[in-house]
């Protein structure tokens, strides 16, 4: 790109010698559109002898111009990698406002239905260039990079589902490119208005790449303080009024407050996903506290205690047990308790890592008889697959004695599904626990224990398991509990589940891969 610019210079500059006259103003705008123009702008730009204010000029000229056979922006990069810092940082400060004006960003940047300009944009890329500067140091001084960076952001974040990939640099490479310093004005854009809340997740995106620990946090913070504002009362008038304007744009007629009313609620909903969804993204613990209350809150509606649960995945740990296992127990009772909230926050008490939980998830296990038709069953699949995971290899002996234990009527048995997601948790274990799973498929084991053996073989057996398989092909044993009559499984016998985990291994072999996509029984598990 250097050499490039200096032959580029070299023959412009021996153009304007030849041409024997002084240089202007309306030279620069007419070279814009001429074939030799961009050589002999790029000359301007990067000789000193030439007046400032027309160097500037020059590099505005680079930056506007649309030629056939130049690129505007290429030659201004190359140019200023061609310049000795003390003669290109006083162009470069005299660019900045200059840029600021072809973004729009001397006051208010104002999102338009249109889009962004091409003027715009061009000039939204110059700055990426004089920020990013040669890859080691910036074009400018420090003070003009700051002000230059503030105004890129502040153009994105004014409308960052229009702006946010237009041009030749996206917003995630102008981000990199400022570095953590964009962490604070980043948050900034975080606010509880129309335009911000639907960008949330992008942003906070933005702030994962680049800010340190304790930025990520104070963005989390205030992520937490929109999501507060706006789940409490005093968010209900702003969510209407914005919900009135929504509806009133849209030509809806017949607007009354009823409408209204219900309508932000829902809204207040989307909000709250979205904020919940950015604080996953950061995965702070400002975010995970505050997610648990939300998820705590039983006067809380489900579906957003559900959302908040889930996205508070990853972050957990002992600390949140006792609310968690209040969420499992079901604390409130009804119509605050729900099967699949319970499932997910017994989910999260899988995260833990705490096997002083153990005892408590196995008295929550043996109590959970529900079955397909009421979604108890959920419980109970989510209680095995936690305590799989929380207790490991070592586990595995009490978690089969439960497993097998004799279960207070009326219960119709296990589902095929939960012994499905057992076998996968199972399955999950570092080193594979192949020899313990061996030892339960004999007919002395509970038939549930038996089968799940055998479904943890299908996906995690070696050569020598087909011949275990193929033994139990021809039992008759049935099988009770709902799921395994589905017509798509057939699975009413011990024979007719170990012909199907045979089938699955075999296929698990040929492959060479210890993976089955498909589920430990050769059909996707119904979550």
């Amino acid at each position: 790109m250097r050499s490039t610019a200096r032959r580029i210079v070299t023959l412009g500059a021996i153009i304007l010698a030849l041409s024997g006259c002084g240089v202007n103003d309306a030279d620069i705008e007419h070279w814009k559109h001429t074939q030799r123009g961009p050589r002999k702008i790029t000359t301007v730009l990067v000789e000193s002898r030439y007046p400032q204010p027309l160097r500037v000029h020059a590099a505005r000229a680079l930056i506007e111009m649309k030629h056939p056979n130049a690129s505007g922006l290429d030659l201004l990069q190359g140019a200023m990698q061609s310049m000795a810092a003390p003669d290109r940082e006083p162009i470069v400060h005299l660019l900045v406002p200059e840029l600021q004006n072809m973004m729009g960003t001397g006051a208010q940047p104002a999102p338009s239905a249109q889009g962004p300009t091409e003027q715009m944009i061009k000039a939204k890329d110059a700055a990426y260039i004089l920020i990013r500067g040669d890859g080691r140091s910036t074009f400018g001084s420090a003070e003009d990079r700051t002000t230059l960076s503030n105004a890129v952001l502040d153009w994105l974040l004014a409308d960052f589902n229009t702006r946010a990939l237009a041009g030749s640099y996206t917003a995630e490479q102008i981000v990199t490119a400022i570095g953590p310093s964009a962490t604070d004005r980043l948050g900034q854009a975080i606010a509880f208005t129309e335009q911000a809340i639907p960008v949330s997740v992008e942003v906070a995106k933005l702030v994962n790449a680049v800010a340190p620990p304790p930025g990520k946090q104070a963005v989390a913070t205030r992520i937490v303080a929109v999501a507060t504002e706006i789940e409490g009362p005093g968010g209900t008038d702003r969510l209407r009024t914005i919900t009135r304007e929504l509806l009133t744009r849209n030509n809806v007629q017949g607007i009354t407050d009823a409408i209204v009313a219900t309508k932000a609620e829902q809204l207040r909903n989307q909000y709250l996903t979205v904020l919940f969804e950015a604080l996953k993204t950061l995965g702070q613990p400002a975010g995970t506290e505050y997610l648990m209350r939300v998820a705590a809150n039983a006067d809380a509606p489900i579906e957003r205690r559900k959302n908040a649960l889930t996205a508070a995945a990853g972050t957990i740990n002992s600390s949140h047990a006792p609310a968690l296992l209040a969420i499992a127990n079901c604390a409130g009772g009804l119509p605050r308790c729900d099967v699949e909230l319970r499932g997910i926050a017994i989910d999260r008490v899988g995260e833990t890592r705490d096997r002083a939980l153990l005892p408590q998830l196995y008295t929550l296990f043996d109590g959970a008889n529900g079955t397909a038709a009421d979604g108890g069953f959920i419980v109970r699949w989510k209680l095995g697959e936690a305590i799989v995971r929380l207790g490991g290899a070592s586990e595995l002996s009490s978690f089969m004695q439960h497993l097998g234990a004799p279960r207070a009527a009326p219960f119709p048995g296990y589902t095929f599904t939960e012994l499905n997601g057992d076998a996968q948790a199972i399955g999950d274990i570092t080193p594979p626990p192949r020899d313990v799973m061996r030892s339960y498929l004999t007919n002395n084991h509970p038939v549930p224990v038996r089968l799940l053996a055998m479904m943890y073989l299908g996906i995690k057996g070696e050569q020598q398991d087909l011949a275990r398989l193929q033994a139990f092909t021809g039992e008759a044993t049935a099988i009770q509990g709902e799921g395994w009559n589905d017509p798509q499984a057939q699975l009413t016998t011990v024979g007719a589940v170990a012909n199907r985990t045979l089938q699955s291994l075999q296929q698990v072999l040929r492959q060479g891969q210890q993976v089955n996509p498909g589920g430990a029984a050769g059909t996707p598990p119904a979550r």
